[in-house]
């Protein structure tokens, strides 16, 4: 494993500062959400203008470019936005495929009101199956430019068995999960429960951590000061053998009142450094859901673990 960073700690920072002080706090990647105010990355002038010359910065620290994150998310009833939302993450894909950069995240999202609105919101399963065929959609895209899109436990699906259904339904091994354990724990999942279960369809893994009063969030703090079991899930990853970056996520582009990077980085560096360099301790598989849900109408509300 290896350590990353997302650009949502330094909102103030331009490329080359990223890079340099990523190579000073010891990161060996970066996964850009947003660059100089520009959310919108396909638009931001460093990366499209000449993307030999960002590899050349990147390559030269040593730092990889892990992954352009987007906000996109194909959750929608209207056919129309979800269209539109493809068409972004398309031109996210052709700038990640010039940069040679392998991840383009999106979101999982939220479920809709149903279209009459005494009939509440809709069914769930209804709901992923209109993402996962989103997703199809953009596998053979994605995958013709050496990208895989990555979607994020996010929202109403921030549970293993929305992602583990969401990546096998898209069928196609340009589509993995981002797998952020925070906000699993939203929902009362431990990593214990989500990491055997989604195996090696983890592409990436972000660490954020945070205090909880029961499942309520209670804010922001640095890895190990939370409740979201840092230790065991990075033992957990190991045990299935992943071999990607931990992107650590601190959010401060939309929390000023966090600590700046030039503290809260090297410091998360050094505890997630010291928990890769760890010996890997023997630990019980999970065994209650090996064989999780292939069917739309097989797909339940999941229950806390």
């Amino acid at each position: 494993m290896k350590l990353a960073f997302s650009s949502v700690a330094c909102p103030a920072w331009d490329l080359v500062t990223m890079v340099e002080k990523a190579r000073e706090f010891g990161y060996k990647g970066l996964e850009l959400r947003g660059l100089e105010g520009q959310m919108y990355l396909p638009l931001a002038p460093q990366l499209a203008s000449n993307p030999a010359r960002v590899g050349k910065l990147m390559h030269d620290a040593g730092v990889d470019l892990v992954c352009l994150a987007t906000s996109n998310a194909f959750h929608m009833r209207d056919p129309r936005d979800v269209a539109d939302n493809q068409a972004q993450v398309r031109e996210y894909i052709d700038l990640a495929g010039k940069l040679g950069c392998p991840f383009v995240r999106v979101f999982g999202a939220e479920i809709p009101q149903a279209r009459f609105w005494l009939l509440g919101r809709e069914r769930r399963e209804v709901v992923l199956g209109r993402i996962a065929n989103a997703l199809r959609e953009l596998a053979d895209y994605a995958a013709a430019r050496r990208v895989t899109l990555l979607i994020e436990n996010s929202g109403d699906f921030t549970d293993s068995v929305a992602m583990w259904y969401l990546v096998d339904a898209a069928n196609s091994p340009a589509v993995r999960c981002c797998w952020n354990p925070m906000n699993a724990r939203l929902r009362g999942e431990r990593p214990t429960t989500s990491i055997p279960r989604l195996g090696a369809r983890i592409g990436l893994v972000h660490v954020t951590d945070a205090k909880f009063e029961g499942n309520a969030f209670d804010g922001y703090v640095l890895p190990g000061q939370g409740n979201v079991e840092v230790p065991r899930l990075i033992q957990l990853l190991k045990g299935i053998a992943y071999r990607g970056h931990l992107v650590f996520e601190w959010p401060k582009l939309w929390n000023p009142t966090l600590a700046d990077a030039d503290r809260a980085l090297p410091a998360a560096a050094k505890y997630l450094q010291g928990l890769i360099d760890e010996k890997p301790v023997p630990m019980t598989a999970y065994k209650g859901d090996k064989y999780a849900p292939r069917q739309s109408h097989e797909l339940l509300e999941p229950q806390p673990t």
